[in-house]
């Protein structure tokens, strides 16, 4: 081994992830622990937006071309100490590329250290992931909040979870719902407490959260709405500019094939909105929507109705408390 590999070696040792970091005692609040690469088309709206609800946003940067730092840095300055960018150095194997199925978590190259990384960064008891493509729907983020501070002041370790709603421009640059898939977050986007058994795990495709018991018990999970509006899609490129190029090519090819808009205010409305209820067991959404069955269901396994079935319940109602002219076209059009 040469003095520049040594010299790489002892660097990469710095960002290894080690789980003990995350059972570190922190004080009570909340951090939005973000990573990002070349993510400047939305940074300074998704971070803006979210900043009245956090306690800091961990902004974990890698590789980044664009002016991703120079936002960061910005940002840090109106907002000292609780807008915190870091530099993650090694390089990270892209999403979908072989290099990155092939990597074990531990590896630094790997997204899941990248991640994990990121996350042992948080300075507080409860994180949350946040994208740079991310506007919070302060409607419904509020009271979400709520309830997570709530759980940090009675001491409650639980999983708060929640979902999104994929936008996109039609031809013409108007703002609309991505019809082939409108929703996006079944799992992986929510309010978490800060520990050891909550963390990345390398995937042959992505990454994903592996959740382990606290003291030996199922961590206790709820739907908490709809939360943000996802703009990944609006971005140059249908935002895959991340993708391997292998892949970056396939994901264009089959956005602009499947490709589908629908205005917000026609999603919106209640006869549209009852075919996703065809989706599901109409037995078990009656189970678990009815306030009797469901509370018993609850006492008896501790457990709330499912995702998919919680977000159908109250999806009509987190939509219709949408301004969409006033919430996201007026605040996206400054940008």
């Amino acid at each position: 081994m040469n003095a520049d590999s040594v010299a790489n070696a002892d660097s990469d040792a710095a960002y290894r992830f080690d789980p003990s970091s995350l059972d570190v005692p922190r004080p009570a609040g909340i951090s939005a622990v973000m990573r990002i690469k070349n993510g400047a088309d939305y940074l300074r709206l998704a971070i803006e937006s979210h900043l009245p609800y956090v306690d800091e946003v961990v902004a974990c940067y890698n590789d980044c071309s664009d002016d991703t730092v120079p936002i960061l840095e910005q940002l840090a300055a109106e907002h000292p100490g609780k807008v915190r960018p870091i530099a993650y150095r090694p390089q990270v194997h892209p999403i979908l590329s072989a290099a990155h199925a092939a990597a074990p978590t531990e590896s630094v190259h790997s997204t899941a250290n990248y991640y994990n990384f990121a996350l042992s960064q948080a300075r507080y008891r409860y994180a949350t992931k946040l994208d740079d493509d991310h506007l919070a729907i302060d409607v419904h983020l509020r009271p979400a909040i709520a309830l997570v501070r709530q759980a940090l002041a009675e001491g409650r370790r639980e999983l708060f979870t929640f979902s999104g709603l994929n936008l996109v421009r039609n031809p013409d640059g108007r703002l609309g719902v991505y019809t082939p898939q409108p929703f996006v977050g079944t799992g992986d986007h929510l309010f978490f407490p800060v520990c050891s058994q909550i963390h990345f795990v390398q995937d042959p495709r992505t990454e994903v959260f592996r959740f382990g018991r606290l003291e030996g018990r199922r961590i206790p999970k709820r739907y908490v709405g709809l939360l943000y509006l996802h703009l990944k899609h609006c971005k140059p490129g249908a935002g895959f500019h991340n993708l391997a190029p292998e892949a970056l090519q396939k994901a264009q090819q089959r956005f602009g094939q499947d490709f589908g808009w629908m205005a917000f205010e026609d999603f919106a409305q209640p006869r549209h909105l009852r075919r996703f209820r065809q989706t599901v067991n109409p037995l078990e959404y009656w189970l678990r929507t009815n306030p009797v069955s469901q509370g018993l269901i609850h006492a008896l396994s501790g457990r709330h109705a499912p995702q998919k079935i919680a977000r159908l319940a109250r999806l009509e109602s987190d939509l219709a408390a949408i301004n969409f002219a006033r919430d996201v076209e007026a605040r996206v059009a400054v940008l």
